[in-house]
């Protein structure tokens, strides 16, 4: 196959949006996309060779198997051995046995699997998955499992025209369902094949065409240039905010496919510019930086266990070029071609290299190892002990949060699951609940706090929450995706009926993450108000809204525990907790400044104190007037760490504050039975 260097080149514009997204947030929001791009270009190449070789009767999948072997596993072998050792001594043991878990899924190719299981691409804890980058290679390997077998058993049977119109048909068929499921399901759509294939198939559709493709200057040039803006838009206009993949990965593709075929039929200028040899030379170590830049932009920053700042995440990016060129002149070239006997006295050839065989048996065995490194970690937990009781006391709190919130939170489960969801007193059959847990995960997290008390005060109780929705009736409730508000409404109906079905509810407590909901509830009435529509102004401000919520439980002569909000940690310290317990320091230092985290709750508190004032049934407790002391706010108390996470508090957090929220008197409150 003709090297064609503009495609480098593209590499490189691909790999620099990347990293500038990785590494400067905010500059670069479309960078993500770069990736895409690379989808689109390894599906031409691989097809292009594919569909050489069975022409020429040379195809055959040992030696293409082998091939991608030599170009992709020395070099991610050698950065995961690096990863590792860094990995594990900058890692807690309940990240770095995450990481374990991660490391067994790239070594089975199911990364973009595990990752959409474990969570988001987009979200802040994706700063503590250092090979959170592996899902793309995943997909791509995952492709080239099938793709390469597919086109060597239709070739014989089919014309290249015909292949050509099932891949268009597959394309399609892709794209609509990536476009379908990205409202429904946007973290499938973004990690896994069936939503990702169309890209690697605009590509290979691509490929099938190139041979016969007949374009002039004026048209190339045209394509081409219709194609770099597309692409550069993408990077430029695109943000996590975005619905994507799908269409809104169109342009990124499409416009990746313009530029080859345009730069392809003609010298035209973008083809000059790509092949600018500064340029090209990026794009050769492309791969390299790819494998490089991410884990170590997510160990710095949680060794400091905050964002980067511009002049560190400038050094880690030229760290990752450096390792970039290193790999790739020292272990991506001398693996890339097999050692013949005629090379054994050529200068031009590594002393390192190996032939087929020989690299079969040496890539198996670094399988093997990866392998059995990642079942160590995994199964010891990320190694603990390599920590005082001490801390690891308190790392063990750490991952301790409600027990039973996969079965209970969410609205499909607010009439299910009663055997596990009622706590306290069991419910009589077919009776009525007398206390219920209502909000978003802020409010899940207070389960245990609940369950206490209603098992010392013997009443029936019940979880009604539902991650990422507020508890406000009446409220079309803002969410980023048009399923997540579809979500927050079924759960608001749910949560009505729930109250209208308990007639002998007697108190109900309510939390979520207030400062958001107020946020973005008194924004979406704003623009309401100003809306030229004369029924704009139908939307309710959050006190409103609040008030109203409360009324729906007061009316009935139910009465309302109101939680305010935790102060919020990005991360949340702990390294700086488990530093301090190992040096017999106070973990109090670790904490947040007082002055800032009552800034950042101000509104909210004073809302819910507003709405508590207004209404005699109401009461409510301001988390951060017990976890503030004169300075700092602190993330551990009486030697119990509180956070699970930055914005969660743990079982142990929850219990232990329970001493502090104001819980009303009940009438006729019945007594505890004797143990």
């Amino acid at each position: 196959m003709i090297y064609l260097p503009f495609v480098d080149g593209l590499r490189a514009l691909a790999i620099i949006a990347v990293v500038a997204y990785h590494a400067f947030p905010g500059v670069i929001t479309g960078g993500f996309a770069g990736v895409d791009v690379f989808f689109v270009i390894s599906g031409f190449l691989i097809t292009s060779l594919v569909v050489t070789e069975i022409s020429d009767g040379t195809f055959s999948l040992y030696r293409f198997f082998v091939r991608r072997a030599r170009r992709l596993l020395p070099a991610a072998f050698a950065c995961i051995v690096v990863v590792t050792l860094l990995s594990a001594f900058i890692l807690l043991p309940d990240a770095f046995w995450y990481y374990g878990r991660s490391l067994l899924a790239f070594v089975g190719l199911f990364s973009n699997v595990f990752f959409y299981l474990t969570g988001g691409y987009f979200s802040a804890p994706a700063l503590e998955k250092p090979l959170l980058h592996t899902w793309s290679l995943a997909v791509e390997d995952q492709f080239y499992l099938t793709w390469p077998l597919i086109l060597m058993l239709a070739s014989p049977f089919l014309s290249k025209r015909t292949i050509l119109g099932l891949v268009l048909l597959s394309l399609g068929a892709s794209l609509w369902f990536a476009e379908a499921k990205v409202s429904v399901d946007r973290e499938f759509a973004f990690f896994m094949l069936p939503s990702r294939a169309w890209e690697l198939l605009t590509g290979a559709a691509l490929a099938l065409v190139a041979s016969e493709m007949k374009l002039g200057r004026a048209a190339s040039e045209a394509l081409s240039i219709a194609g770099i803006v597309a692409v550069l838009a993408s990077f430029l206009l695109l943000s996590p905010h975005s619905n994507f993949p799908g269409l809104s990965a169109a342009p990124a593709c499409f416009g990746t496919v313009a530029i080859i075929a345009g730069c392809m039929s003609q010298n035209v200028l973008l083809t000059r510019l790509l092949s600018y040899r500064p340029l090209v030379l990026v794009g050769l170590i492309s791969y390299s930086l790819y494998l490089w830049h991410w884990p170590l932009i997510a160990l710095a920053s949680y060794r400091l266990e905050r964002p980067l700042d511009a002049g560190e995440a400038s050094l880690i990016v030229a760290i990752s070029v450096a390792m970039a060129v290193f790999s790739w002149r020292w272990v991506e070239q001398p693996f890339r071609k097999s050692r013949r006997p005629a090379d054994a006295t050529s200068k031009n050839v590594a002393t390192w290299s190996l032939s087929d065989g020989k690299f079969v048996v040496a890539a198996l065995s670094c399988v093997a190892i990866m392998a059995t490194l990642a079942g160590a970690i995994k199964g010891m937990k990320g190694f603990p002990n390599r920590y005082t009781a001490d801390s690891r006391h308190v790392l063990s709190q750490l991952v301790a949060g409600n027990p039973v919130r996969m079965q209970c939170d969410g609205f499909e489960n607010v009439f299910a699951n009663d055997d596990v969801c009622n706590f306290g007193k069991k419910r009589d059959p077919g009776g009525s609940y007398e206390l219920a847990l209502f909000g978003d995960s802020m409010g899940d997290h207070w389960a245990p706090l609940v369950t206490k008390y209603a098992e010392d005060r013997n009443l029936a109780g019940r979880q009604v929450t539902n991650g990422g929705c507020a508890l406000l009736f009446d409220v079309p409730i803002p969410a980023e995706t048009e399923d997540k508000t579809a979500e927050c409404a079924s759960y608001q109906t749910e949560a009505k009926k729930f109250v209208e079905l308990n007639p002998k509810l007697k108190i109900v407590v309510i939390s979520g993450y207030w400062e958001k909901w107020l946020r973005l509830v008194n924004a979406a009435a704003a623009r309401d108000a100003n809306s030229a529509d004369p029924a704009g102004s139908s939307k309710l401000n959050f006190d409103t809204a609040l008030e109203r919520t409360v009324r729906t439980f007061t009316d009935r002569g139910i009465k309302v525990v109101m939680i305010g909000q935790i102060p919020i940690y990005d991360p949340l310290p702990v390294r700086c907790i488990v530093g301090a317990i190992e040096d017999r320091r106070d973990a109090a230092t670790c904490g947040k400044p007082k002055a800032e985290a009552l800034k950042e709750l101000k509104r909210s508190n004073a809302a819910l104190l507003r709405v508590a004032a207004a209404n005699p049934l109401v009461s409510v407790s301001v988390p951060s007037d017990f976890m503030c002391q004169e300075q700092r706010c602190s993330p551990v108390m009486d030697g119990v760490l509180l956070y699970k996470n930055g914005a969660h508090v743990n079982k142990f957090g929850a219990e232990l504050l329970g001493r502090f929220i104001k819980f009303p008197e009940l009438e006729e409150a019945p007594p505890v039975p004797p143990s």
